[in-house]
């Protein structure tokens, strides 16, 4: 409930769902009455909360979104932040979920409904999913699942609670779950950063990469975000683009970011103990070995390369 007042009050997300524009049908005092805005109430219940199969209606978005009308943003065009607006609320009575909301309530209508929200069974599997998802599979055993839900809802929504106990499943340290999910372009970008001990001076060049792998930051038009599951992000295109940044990340070719690896460094194997936590396959380490013969111009880069951009790097 928390997370959820927060981002409810955060002007950012006020802004981008348009919520600061909402209106009652009364309201009045201000310049432009633009009505309505059913957007914020939609993916409150959809990907903050519920999920899509939640058992929400288009009746429940309306009025979510007649509960949070007067939610807004003070001065917005310079900065302003979160303000709730009496004369811009709509004053009468909601019923969200089956549970009515008297008239009256001003900014209560909205805490009401986190409340609601936050209490929701929908919600408790639904947070409890995307982060099984997130951090044990991109499908998750349901028995898992189930636990953690039990957990969420005992618990009020402790977070944290929710996560102990996946962490502490059998499910989270069964060998099939080991390694299983695949890395984001982000994730790859700062693994391949850290295992090599690059170092940053601007980072220009790595927001280009990262929009030529694929998720560029903080540029993701839908309100999804960026998908939690690994198998999303490769295929044939990505895998090859994924090689080529290796190859300019340790050829020093990425802008700003210098890579030291050491000329005496040629042995494949040395470098795949430094560059991984785990062990290359042997089909995986006969091709470095075949790509990156003892002739080849600047092995220990080209090594370093083709272990980073190896089936095995690509695992988390």
């Amino acid at each position: 409930k928390d997370l959820l007042l927060a981002t409810a009050e955060s002007p950012a997300m006020l802004f981008y769902l348009d919520n600061f524009q909402s209106v009652g049908p009364e309201a009045h005092g201000g310049k432009r009455r633009t009505g309505l805005n059913e957007n914020y109430g939609r993916e409150l219940m959809e990907l903050h909360t519920l999920g899509v199969d939640g058992g929400y209606t288009q009746h429940d978005v309306t009025e979510v979104a007649r509960c949070f009308t007067g939610w807004t943003i003070r001065d917005p065009r310079h900065g302003g932040g979160f303000e709730f607006r009496d004369r811009l609320h709509d004053h009468g009575e909601k019923t969200v979920l089956g549970v009515k909301i008297p008239a009256g309530g001003g900014m209560d209508d909205g805490l009401r409904v986190l409340d609601i929200l936050a209490r929701h069974p929908s919600t408790a599997r639904f947070i409890s999913k995307s982060l099984a998802i997130r951090f044990v599979s991109d499908n998750p055993p349901p028995a898992l699942i189930d636990r953690m839900a039990a957990t969420f809802t005992a618990t009020d929504g402790d977070l944290r609670e929710v996560l102990r106990q996946m962490l502490r499943s059998p499910q989270f340290w069964a060998r099939d779950a080991y390694r299983t999910k695949l890395k984001s372009p982000f994730e790859m970008v700062v693994s391949a950063l850290r295992a090599t001990n690059a170092n940053v001076d601007l980072t220009t060049g790595l927001a280009q990469q990262l929009q030529t792998l694929g998720q560029p930051l903080y540029r993701k038009q839908e309100p999804t975000g960026y998908s939690n599951k690994g198998s999303e992000w490769i295929n044939s295109a990505s895998l090859l683009a994924r090689m080529n940044f290796a190859l300019a990340l340790t050829s020093n070719h990425v802008g700003g970011v210098r890579v030291d690896l050491p000329p005496s460094v040629s042995d494949p194997g040395q470098l795949e103990r430094r560059l991984l936590m785990t062990d290359l396959s042997p089909e995986a380490r006969a091709a470095i070995e075949k790509g990156a013969g003892p002739d080849a111009p600047s092995r220990p880069a080209l090594i370093a390369a083709l272990t980073l951009g190896s089936p095995e790097f690509q695992r988390r």
